[in-house]
């Protein structure tokens, strides 16, 4: 009896233990062939302690739109939860700028979690929660909007947006810049309809300084936006310009009203009869002008500031510097601004023979044109030293300055916006230098205000040209 109990208990434990290898072989072959699932292990290296490695099971799904998957990702760490739901696409520039954010996001949340429990003796258990969608517009764009709601404690969330559009065809981003068509003009408007708008929804519970700081008239402060059937959304985060009780506030702005303001390629077919004002024509202008670069550094951050502010400039450049940096030369052109000749190397032309002012001036040309393939159409004359004899021997307009900010005296970026203030006027050519990490440093405080007074920033020859 002893002997048949024994080998029937054997058999069961054969049995069980071959039903378990059979079941796993099948789970193993079914995720192989699928390819849906995967486990996956985020190391979070900015969280308190860097060794923190967060496993978490990815899905992949098809979307309603045949090239785009959904990715699912959960956190598998019951003390980290997370759950992420993201769009793959077709395009690496989308989808890196969707990596980055689901990233910064994650990581974000676990420093800010583990950096609290590390400090409590009572563990909390927060929560991140991002979902996503995606809306097509007129079969070019598609519109992907990010909602994510984050918790500390789990009894209060606080809701943000993130948004990301692009072409369907190119995987071109699209932000207002594009939207708008480069016009500051067009981007003034949309920021007064759209803080009038949230003034009149949200009415008591606007915050008056966050709502002015968030509508500014910068191109960055308008760049969550989302294209949705016939309008444009854009989005606040909880908190950023009312209270929190009313949650994440919205603007929705039929595309049909705001025709008058977008690019052609995002206008709406439709007629509406009220729409947007658009901006007069006769907008003030101003020339900022920059001399005696190109600078191996300073050049640089003032072309990424420029850039910002959406400003065009003229460089009156010393031949001797672009020889040392045509790169840099070449990139002042393909960034959209003017160079001017300014000499060689920086002569008191009055005090020149004609020979040498000839020579300072063609051969200063020449390199100009052998470096980005024209030839400047706008001298400036170095410490403004010119008579009627110099005038002589320039054949392009001789172009000085109605104000000079004294940055090549002062070298204080905090002198750079009272000079320029103090003297302002339609039609002003702004002296400056792109040498002095001064100007740089202080540049961006006169774009502000220059675009806040209405300005638009033109280059030389375009001021020239109105004036004509």
């Amino acid at each position: 009896m002893r002997h048949r109990k024994s080998n029937r208990s054997a058999m069961i434990d054969f049995l069980l233990i071959s039903s378990i290898i059979t079941l796993t072989a099948i789970i193993i072959i079914t995720i192989s062939i699928t390819g849906q699932f995967k486990f996956q292990k985020t190391t979070v290296a900015a969280t308190a302690n860097p060794n923190v490695e967060i496993p978490s099971l990815i899905d992949i799904t098809n979307s309603s739109f045949p090239e785009i998957q959904i990715v699912s990702e959960t956190s598998m760490n019951s003390l980290i939860p997370y759950s992420l739901q993201y769009p793959k696409t077709p395009f690496d520039s989308v989808n890196e700028e969707i990596k980055k954010y689901i990233e910064d996001s994650k990581n974000s949340y676990i420093t800010a979690l583990t950096t609290k429990n590390q400090k409590n003796k009572v563990k909390t258990i927060g929560h991140l929660d991002i979902t996503s969608e995606i809306h097509e517009y007129n079969n070019q764009y598609y519109s992907v909007i990010f909602k994510t709601l984050s918790t500390l404690n789990r009894f209060s969330y606080d809701e943000s947006f993130k948004t990301i559009v692009f072409h369907k065809e190119t995987g071109e981003i699209v932000q207002s810049r594009a939207l708008l068509n480069y016009d500051v003009g067009h981007l003034d408007v949309l920021a007064k309809v759209i803080r009038a708008e949230l003034v009149r929804h949200y009415n008591n519970s606007i915050f008056n300084d966050q709502l002015q700081n968030a509508t500014s008239p910068l191109w960055e402060k308008f760049n969550r936006f989302a294209l949705i059937d016939n309008a444009i959304v854009f989005y606040f985060n909880q908190g950023e310009v009312a209270v929190k009780d009313v949650g994440s506030p919205t603007v929705t702005l039929p595309i049909s009203y705001l025709n008058p303001i977008l690019a052609s390629v995002f206008q709406s077919e439709e007629k509406s009869e009220v729409t947007i004002v658009t901006p007069k024509e006769n907008k003030k202008k101003v020339a900022l002008t920059f001399d005696d670069g190109p600078h191996p550094k300073v050049t640089m951050q003032i072309l990424n500031t420029l850039e910002k502010y959406d400003a065009k400039a003229t460089f009156f450049m010393l031949g001797k510097q672009v020889e040392k940096h045509t790169d840099i030369a070449k990139e002042v052109v393909s960034r959209g601004h003017e160079i001017g000749n300014h000499t060689y190397n920086h002569p008191e032309l009055t005090k020149q023979s004609t020979s040498q002012v000839q020579w300072q001036v063609d051969h200063t040309d020449q390199i100009i044109f052998d470096v980005i393939g024209e030839y400047p159409t706008v001298f400036r004359p170095p410490y403004g030293a010119k008579n009627q004899h110099v005038d002589s021997l320039i054949d392009v307009p001789v172009i000085m300055w109605t104000i000079d900010t004294y940055d090549w005296k002062h070298r204080d970026p905090n002198k750079l916006l009272p000079a320029v203030k103090a003297n302002l006027h339609d039609g002003a050519i702004i002296l400056m230098h792109d040498i002095h990490q001064s100007t740089a440093d202080g540049l961006e405080s006169v774009l502000i205000y220059l675009q806040q007074e209405g300005y638009e920033f033109v280059t030389v020859s375009e001021l020239l040209a109105e004036q004509n």
